[in-house]
Formats: C-alpha cells, sequence, structure tokens
C-alpha cells in the first residue's frame, strides 16, 4: 500500500501523516540550539576598505541590476536554503503592480511558513524608513523562525516603499522637483539670551528658552502652503501600500510594521484604511510629537486687537503642546542651511564621489553594524543569545559589508522621497503634521468603534521622542476607554532599534504576533 510519512495513502492515513509532519516541525523549532565548536565570536574590526575593494563597489554599482542581485544575495545569506531550519520556508522575490497600465509597482520579498494547509494565513508586512529598502530589515528575516505554532500559516511581507529600493519611483503633484529650493517653515525668533549647556538639555535635545516670537500672518500663509502639499502626500505614500495590498489579495493586513519615516506613513495608513488592517507596530517612528511649526497648530490672535500680527510666547517642553520648540534651540544656522540645500541632493551626488563615495558610506554605517557583536558578548556571548542556525551570520563582517553594499546602491540611485521628506519635516526632524493630531483627530470622531490595535516600541538610546509615544499611547485609550495601544522599548537600542538589537526585537515581534504581549 502507498504510504505517506509511514502512514497508510488513506484519508485518515493522510491526516494522521500531515500532524506527524507538522509534529516534527515544531520539535525541530523547539529543539535547542547548540553552537558550533567551530564558531568563534568576530573581532576583527575593519575601519576602513581598501581603495580597490572600494572602486570595485562602486564600479558594480553600475551595473543596472546590482540592487536586485545584492538583495538576493542577502537574502540566500540571511536565510540560508541549506540549513534545515529553513527548509519549510518559501522565498518569493516580486513586483506587484499597483496602477491600472502596470507601469508602477512595489517592490517585496515574502518569507512563508505554512504549518497547517487548513488554517489561515496571518499576513505581516514590513515598512522601512527613508534612506534605507527592503533589506534594511534582513536580520529581522529571522523572525520567520520564530512563528512555529500550528493555529496559523505566516507571511511576512518585507516592502520597498514607493520610491525607494527596487520599487516605482513616481512623482507626487503638488511639488516641484525641478526647484532647486525646498520650500520653509515659518520662521521664529529665539529669544535666548543664556548659553547652551549640552548638560542642563532636557532629555539631551531640548532646551527650554525665555520665549519666542511669531508672525500670526506669516504663520497663516504658511498653513494654507504646506497643507495641500502633505494631504497629496499621504496619498502618494498610502494609496501605495492599499493598492500593494489590494492587488496581493489581501483582505486585511494583520500586522503593519513601520520603521522612522516609514512609520509615519503607516501610521497615516492606519488612520486613512482603519476597516483594513488588524495591528500597528510603529518602530521608533518619527513626527509624533506636535510643536510650534505644526500647520495642526490652531493660533490666534489671543485677547482682542493687535498693534502688529507678531506674538511673543512663552515655549513647553511638553511634546502634546504645540508651543513645544523641538530642537530648534539647539540647532545651528549651518544644520538649517544644509537641511534645505545640501541633503536633498546628497544622494544623488553620492554615486559621483566614485570609491570615495562609497568609502565614506562605509565609514558611517560600519560600526552601527558591527556593535552587535558587543551587544552579544554583553548578553553572555553567542552561546546564550543565538537561537538558531541563522544567527551565526550576526555581525560576521561578511554580513556587514554585504548590508552596507546593498544600503549604498539602494541610497545613491536617488528618490523623489530625498525631496518629499524635506516638504514633510521641519529642520528639527518632526512633522509637520503631527501623528498626535492625526490619531487623536481618528479616535475622537471614531469613539469606541472597532478598530486596529496599536504598539509602540522605541530603541533604550533612541533620539526619537519616545515621550511623546508614550502620550499618544496614553492618549488613544483614554479616547477608546480601552487598552488598545501598548508602549514597549528594546534594550541597547537606538532609532535603528531593529538593527542595533535584532534578538530582542524580533522576541518582540513574536511575542505581539502571537498575542502573549
Amino acid at each position: 500500500m502507498l504510504k505517506v510519512g509511514g502512514f497508510p495513502a488513506t484519508k485518515v492515513g493522510i491526516h494522521i501523516a500531515q500532524r506527524h509532519l507538522s509534529y516534527s516541525r515544531r520539535i525541530w523549532n523547539k529543539t535547542q540550539f547548540r553552537l558550533p565548536g567551530s564558531y568563534k565570536p568576530n573581532k576583527d574590526v575593519i575601519h576602513k576598505l581598501p581603495f580597490v575593494t572600494c572602486l570595485k563597489i562602486w564600479f558594480k554599482s553600475l551595473q543596472p541590476n546590482r540592487l536586485r542581485d545584492l538583495q538576493g544575495e542577502l537574502l540566500d545569506y540571511m536565510i540560508s536554503s541549506d540549513l534545515q531550519e529553513n527548509a519549510n520556508i518559501k522565498r518569493v522575490q516580486t513586483q506587484v503592480p499597483i496602477n491600472d497600465d502596470k507601469t508602477i509597482f512595489m517592490n517585496e520579498v515574502t518569507l512563508e511558513l505554512k504549518q497547517n494547509e487548513g488554517k489561515p494565513t496571518k499576513h505581516v508586512v514590513f515598512i522601512h524608513g527613508y534612506g534605507a529598502a527592503l533589506g534594511c530589515f534582513a536580520r529581522n528575516f529571522q523572525l520567520i523562525n520564530l512563528l512555529n505554532d500550528d493555529k496559523f500559516n505566516y507571511k511576512i511581507h518585507f516592502l520597498d516603499n514607493i520610491s525607494f529600493g527596487l520599487s516605482s519611483n513616481p512623482k507626487s503633484e503638488s511639488i516641484n522637483l525641478t526647484s532647486m529650493t525646498i520650500p520653509k517653515c515659518v520662521s521664529i525668533k529665539l529669544n535666548d539670551p543664556d548659553p547652551t549647556d549640552p548638560k542642563k538639555l532636557y532629555n539631551k535635545y531640548y532646551k527650554l528658552i525665555d520665549s519666542y516670537d511669531l508672525n500670526v500672518d506669516e504663520f497663516v500663509e504658511y498653513k494654507k502652503k504646506f497643507i495641500p502639499i502633505l494631504k497629496d502626500l499621504e496619498t502618494y505614500y498610502t494609496s501605495a501600500i492599499d493598492q500593494w495590498r489590494i492587488n496581493s489579495g489581501i483582505k486585511k493586513i494583520d500586522y503593519l510594521v513601520g520603521h522612522s519615516y516609514g512609520g509615519y506613513w503607516s501610521g497615516s495608513y492606519a488612520v486613512k484604511y482603519p476597516k483594513n488592517l488588524e495591528t500597528l507596530i510603529l518602530l521608533s517612528p518619527v513626527g509624533v510629537e506636535r510643536h510650534m511649526q505644526a500647520v495642526t497648530n490652531p493660533i490666534l490672535y489671543p485677547g482682542g486687537p493687535q498693534k502688529g500680527p507678531v506674538q511673543t510666547l512663552t515655549p513647553s517642553l511638553d511634546p502634546r503642546s504645540f508651543h513645544f520648540l523641538s530642537r530648534l534651540p539647539i540647532l545651528s544656522s549651518k544644520h538649517i542651511r544644509n537641511w534645505y540645500y545640501y541633503q536633498p541632493y546628497l544622494p544623488r551626488l553620492l554615486k559621483w564621489l566614485g570609491p570615495w563615495g562609497v568609502s565614506k558610506y562605509y565609514s558611517m554605517w560600519y560600526m552601527k553594524l558591527f556593535k552587535i557583536n558587543k551587544l552579544i558578548s554583553k548578553q553572555g556571548g553567542a552561546k546564550k543569545v543565538f537561537k538558531s542556525s541563522n544567527d551565526l551570520v550576526y555581525g560576521t563582517n561578511k554580513e556587514c559589508h554585504l548590508l552596507i553594499e546593498y544600503l549604498y546602491n539602494n541610497m545613491s540611485k536617488g528618490s523623489v522621497s530625498d525631496i518629499y521628506i524635506k516638504n514633510l519635516l521641519t529642520p528639527s526632524t518632526v512633522s509637520k503634521w503631527p501623528l498626535y493630531d492625526k490619531f487623536t483627530e481618528h479616535f475622537r470622531s471614531t469613539e469606541n468603534e472597532t478598530t486596529f490595535k496599536m504598539h509602540l516600541i522605541y530603541g533604550q538610546f533612541d533620539f526619537m521622542n519616545s515621550e511623546a509615544g508614550r502620550h499618544l499611547v496614553d492618549q488613544v485609550n483614554t479616547l477608546t476607554k480601552t487598552k488598545i495601544a501598548s508602549y514597549h522599548e528594546t534594550d541597547e537600542g537606538g532609532h535603528n532599534l531593529y538593527l542595533d538589537n535584532p534578538f530582542q526585537m524580533n522576541h518582540q515581534l513574536q511575542q505581539i504576533i502571537t498575542n502573549k504581549l
């Protein structure tokens, strides 16, 4: 008689075989990992690449398909098909059209784990931040190995956000890309007689000054100018995500994970399409806090007739207040000039710098990636930290170099978002339309109506305003009179917490996805 997995090929036999194979997979996934005796911690720090190596990287970057090749190499290195623990993982690299004539598309890498054909599939979607692409989440590919339960099948989609990576780079309608001038924020005069003492700054970045002056007429014109631009940008990014969802045949996104700039647009997507997702997970999102230059600031002339339009106002250190100046009091004039006139065009200049540009980019990224070795040592060594054979690649120089070359090739190709981000954010790196206000408006209007759950995760040493994140969680829970929002932190993590501590980050995501956190 024909047998399946050692069982008779009857309906009952096949069912038993399927359960046996599923159980075997669970046993494999839960078997305690043993560190190979040949493993050695990477202590070989390479601060600078040889000029010839930089020249090779730059020359290869001129090839039209280099970024695509690196995406494949990164996937193969981080989730090797040769490892037993990855045997049941289906890996797909694809591009999904998001417009009618199929000329605009979103690029993705998908990791799929089918553990039970009779169970539904949970979709987890990752959206990266500015200056990145889906490969920046390479250290989170191993999340798929942690989703080893029998309740669901899992499909993790790592997307190149629209205009980034291998996705299309279409233009928004309202922003003039031919202009060499980024429209500026409304000017504010700071009345700050005391020199800045870094030791006295609030939360390392915020200084409370005496007062500030604002021309209300200029502020009104500023709002009129930027509100249409910001609405157009919201449509540009969020509609791309939703068209990808529709054309991918996904009824509802179960978990939408957005980091930084991608976190801002993931949050914007959630409040614009609340019925199209179950859970929102924001990793160190940019633009949560309110501030003086927010277009949602309802500033009015106080107390009747004015002799002039200029108001002198008292600042606040509360990121829920429209009197919050964010980092403005500590920004140099050089920083502000670079924000408008240099930084938006730097990515396109990077490739023109040839191998010297590669060297500069390498020095900017290498130690950020290599420091994972210090984390491993600090937490008891690889024997204690590593949970699978996939983890053996963490912190190797091959991994660091592959990530850097991938990110260099992505960054140096340029994106319309190099300009769009300067329209969304102020030189203080805060959004002109705060997420705090988007979520407040949404949950006030929907009251206690069923909606998505929220998790905000910041790094322990994050430079984003985690205090604003805490306040947003409290605000959402207060407005909904439930506890649908939660706040978390990742130990030893900075703004790129998913790279800094992927071990805890992946565990936190696994706990959220399996409803344990």
